[in-house]
């Protein structure tokens, strides 16, 4: 295969399965970007890194019992050699959109082989079979029963699903804060207005954008927010500006005991954090399949608590839907179409590759490597961290500016330079801009020192 190829091509070793495990992360990607070179703006987005060169990726590593240390840097660092970035490009943005590993990128391409070349089984084996075993693995992963689940597309997928089917009446009053994700609050001022409901939100951020001090304070004003008129509560589960934690458990179990029916925004978490939605209690919980969970674009869940998924109804009715073959439980929402079978199965093994290492190995993981981070920067004079240093507070997520320095300056110097360390801009209301890194296992220390090195040199740029 040449390198300047005018269609897109698919590197031949993909079509191997053994040769899959032995990827070179350079090959596959370099051959099917190359090919698409006449695609306008493709070059550019390949320059800052089409010098690089990759080793190819080793199996994966068994852990120890009970999962690896967290500061076990020869065991993470293999862990890290599962992705297929170029050596020279350090990744943290994993909050927008986590890469797949080989094994989990391996499943997807033999799904799409499988579909094409036996048609039968896209819908005899991952219509029914399949997708049966990847719920009884995503209803483990969350603590949940395996009916109380619906695969979406993303967590605004859920959201909507959760929010714009529920059964409301005029008058109701829903509630949020502030601090959720702008999208969510759109989503509330819309159905509000269409259908006669009174949207309310509670104060719970600082104009200046400080992270609340105490998940107690949080859990007081939603408290004092809740009128009883309030029959609907949304509020996220993790920041996705700051990283703060919300009080999750707490605000659910007043809502409960005031009737009020509760969504949370679990756009973050999940593949981050243990989850348990019986843990939670919550009544429905969205998630994201292609951030943390580390599974293809397209790929979400939505958990419905059985008590409450007869108030939910789907917002497409397909020929699925016919009462003599009527699906039950939460499923009944992703009925609205065909759905891509490859994405699905990107899931299940994403859950395996999960599974392998440790849930609780991960999140420990990633404490340990944004805890590193955090302290790192605060060390540099100029620099704003707005991550807590309070466990119950912060997770994965760093955000920090530099004093004089735009962020979208700093994202561009970080990724323009070798190595290319792709970070983000983040925003909020009241003007606050910063920069956000979302670490995953796919980051080591190395990359933490590398990052706040660059920083501190930019600093004193």
């Amino acid at each position: 295969m040449s390198d300047h190829e005018g269609t897109i091509k698919i590197d031949s070793r993909i079509q191997d399965s053994e040769k899959i495990r032995n990827l070179s992360r350079r090959g596959f990607i370099g051959s099917v970007m190359a090919g698409a070179a006449g695609v306008a703006g493709a070059s550019a987005l390949l320059s800052p890194v089409q010098d690089a060169e990759a080793a190819p990726v080793p199996d994966l590593p068994d852990a120890a019992p009970g999962g690896a240390a967290a500061d076990d840097e020869p065991y993470w660092e293999k862990v890290a050699a599962q992705f297929m970035l170029r050596d020279n490009v350090i990744y943290m943005n994993s909050g927008t959109r986590g890469l797949s590993p080989v094994s989990v990128h391996k499943a997807q391409v033999e799904a799409i082989e499988a579909v094409n070349s036996d048609p039968n089984m896209c819908w005899s084996t991952y219509s029914f079979a399949g997708m049966d075993e990847i719920r009884r693995k995503m209803a483990v992963y969350i603590g949940s029963e395996v009916d109380e689940i619906a695969f979406t597309n993303s967590t605004t997928d859920g959201m909507g699903l959760g929010f714009m089917g529920l059964e409301l009446n005029r008058g109701d009053e829903i509630l949020t804060t502030n601090y959720d994700y702008g999208w969510v609050k759109n989503m509330m001022a819309f159905r509000a207005k269409r259908d006669g409901l009174e949207f309310k939100m509670v104060d719970i951020s600082d104009p200046s954008f400080r992270t609340p001090d105490d998940p107690q304070k949080v859990v007081d004003a939603v408290a004092a927010g809740i009128t009883p008129k309030t029959r609907f509560l949304t509020i996220c589960h993790i920041n996705y500006t700051d990283g703060f934690v919300m009080p999750v458990k707490e605000i659910c179990e007043i809502a409960r005991d005031r009737g009020i029916i509760t969504l949370i925004d679990g756009a973050q978490p999940p593949g981050m954090m243990k989850m348990d939605m019986m843990d939670l209690g919550c009544d429905m919980y969205a998630g994201a399949g292609h951030k943390y969970m580390l599974a293809a674009q397209h790929t979400g869940f939505l958990f419905v608590r059985n008590d409450m998924v007869d108030r939910v109804h789907p917002l497409v009715y397909t020929g699925s839907m016919n009462p003599e073959w009527a699906i039950t439980g939460a499923r009944k929402l992703e009925q609205r179409g065909s759905s891509s079978y490859s994405d699905r199965v990107s899931i299940g093994a994403s859950l395996d590759f999960h599974n392998k290492l440790g849930v609780e190995a991960i999140e420990a993981r990633l404490r340990y490597l944004s805890q590193r981070l955090s302290q790192g920067l605060k060390a540099i004079d100029g620099v704003t961290v707005y991550a807590s240093d309070d466990p119950r507070m912060s997770c994965a997520l760093v955000s920090f500016s530099v004093k004089d320095l735009d962020p979208s300056f700093i994202v561009g110097r970080l990724w323009y330079r070798s190595p290319n360390i792709y970070i983000r801009t983040v925003g909020a209301a009241g003007g606050f801009r910063g920069v956000r890194a979302t670490l995953h296992v796919m980051d080591t220390a190395e990359h933490v020192d590398t990052l706040i090195d660059r920083i501190e040199r930019l600093t004193r740029a």
